[in-house]
């Protein structure tokens, strides 16, 4: 694939991650490719005197081939979900504490110079459709890259939650909130739960409650990727419950008729890959070192 547009969204909070983002400016510019950012960060840039096209955010995803992304998990994980939308690559250069999304560390930045000749892999990761709905009325929905987590509110008592798959009635839980993670998601909320860490290349989605109360209910459950999954929360007549998509957009759930429904998204994450590391490697450096 040519790579003619690139957007750069360093998360100026980040130290060194604005010096970076000038460095592949710099980089990308000398192998021919034209350089933006959004406007928000326009200014971060000429303040460092360096001459770059600021663009409206959705205008700046539209016409780009490729968004790179300086800042650790959170930065890259609300960026490729607007990438998917238009099918924009996502490359992330980590300046966060794990980075386990991350391609490059600020050391290997010199890599950018294969985007120039097209010597780079793309790794599709899937993403979730969620949606709450009653009787056929959707009220709220959203894409998830990582997880829709469904918890008790701010009342400190159990929840009630059943779940069902294409229809059929799989489990009933009571616990403080159920987990649906994609596969890259699994290594984040889920994983804390004690769920299983899935290899991102997979197309599943898995289902862990959260602090159930049972002896024998406390397992994940393992779907295939054209399932759909339903959690309904029968003690939210009581108290209320919330749906929160990747800790970012969320929605109260007060009624029991209430269904929250997950499937997988007809988009992807689109990841540029320069490296040939393993699953098993990637888990390691990130996560194995303690």
């Amino acid at each position: 694939m040519s790579i003619r547009k690139v957007a750069l969204i360093p998360n100026i909070t980040k130290t060194g991650a604005l010096r970076c983002a000038v460095t592949a400016a710099e980089i990308l510019e000398r192998g021919g490719i034209e350089i933006y950012t959004d406007e928000s960060r326009g200014q971060n840039f000429t303040a460092l005197g360096v001459k770059i096209t600021a663009l409206p955010t959705d205008t700046l995803y539209s016409i780009c081939d490729a968004v790179i992304v300086f800042g650790g998990d959170g930065t890259v994980l609300g960026a490729a979900k607007r990438a998917a939308e238009t099918g924009a690559l996502v490359l992330g250069v980590n300046f966060g504490h794990v980075g386990y999304i991350t391609e490059l560390e600020a050391s290997e930045i010199s890599m950018l110079e294969r985007l120039c000749t097209g010597d780079f892999k793309i790794e599709e990761r899937m993403m979730l459709d969620v949606s709450v709905g009653k009787n056929g009325r959707q009220l709220f929905f959203a894409r998830s890259f990582n997880e829709a987590a469904i918890t008790r509110g701010i009342v400190s008592r159990l929840a009630d939650f059943t779940i069902s798959c294409d229809g059929s009635l799989v489990s009933c839980y009571r616990a403080d909130g159920i987990i649906v993670a994609t596969p890259t998601g699994s290594t984040a909320y889920s994983m804390a739960a004690g769920g299983p860490v899935i290899d991102p290349t997979l197309e599943v989605l898995s289902v862990t409650p959260v602090c159930s109360h049972s002896l024998d209910a406390a397992r994940t459950l393992v779907f295939g990727p054209n399932s759909v999954i339903k959690v309904t929360i029968p003690s939210a007549k009581h108290a209320e419950a919330v749906v929160t998509v990747d800790g970012r957009s969320f929605f109260r759930i007060n009624d029991s008729e209430l269904a929250v429904t997950m499937t997988r998204s007809d988009k992807k994450v689109r990841l540029i890959r320069f490296k040939n590391s393993s699953f098993g490697n990637v888990l390691y450096q990130k996560f194995g070192k303690g």
